[in-house]
């Protein structure tokens, strides 16, 4: 009976770490470099973009951060750089509900592709495919926009303006996987 009553526990313990994993994977899978693919508009325009960077790194065990850095093709010069946080929970990752309300994302695990769609305020959709990518990051221009989200990421963590990132809400805009 006890040896039973041990092996119950045994597969109980497994259940639950296994568990725990496949929920860790997506979050972890998500972590990475990817580069911009293709950049496109419906109505097509020139509101895309020619160069794009996207870093999603890992802040705690239910927080990513993701750091965006682009150049527009009609104004290269022109500031082209965002920050967001996702929240992992419940088995689905979350973008910060602050300021993303004209932003939709989904991710594919198994291609490691993530697609971003954007609403213009005139009605203009941009489709935005990034590919997960190991090649450097060299671009001068991407490189310092770059940068420049990973210290407004830290100033986040350090000195949290709008209060923590654990805190914030994360449910009005889901990161759709895609299986």
């Amino acid at each position: 009976m006890t040896a039973r009553i041990f092996t119950h526990a045994a597969w109980a313990l497994a259940a639950l770490c296994m568990s725990a994993t496949a929920l860790a994977l997506p979050l972890a899978q998500f972590e990475g470099q990817y580069g911009l693919v293709s950049s496109t508009t419906e109505p097509d325009s020139t509101w895309r973009y020619t160069k794009g960077r996207i870093a999603i790194k890992k802040l705690d065990d239910r927080h990513v951060s993701i750091l965006h850095a682009c150049e527009w093709m009609k104004s290269p010069k022109e500031v082209c750089s965002q920050r967001y946080v996702a929240q992992w929970r419940n088995g689905e990752i979350y973008l910060q509900d602050r300021n993303t309300w004209h932003e939709r994302m989904s991710f594919d695990p198994a291609a490691r592709r993530l697609t971003v769609l954007t609403q213009g305020v005139d009605g203009t959709l941009r489709r935005d495919v990034y590919a997960a990518t190991t090649a450097p990051l060299t671009d001068k221009a991407l490189v310092r926009r770059m940068k420049r989200e990973q210290e407004a990421v830290d100033d986040l963590i350090d000195e949290p303006a709008f209060g923590e990132f654990g805190k914030w809400e994360y449910g009005k805009n889901r990161i759709e996987l895609e299986r």
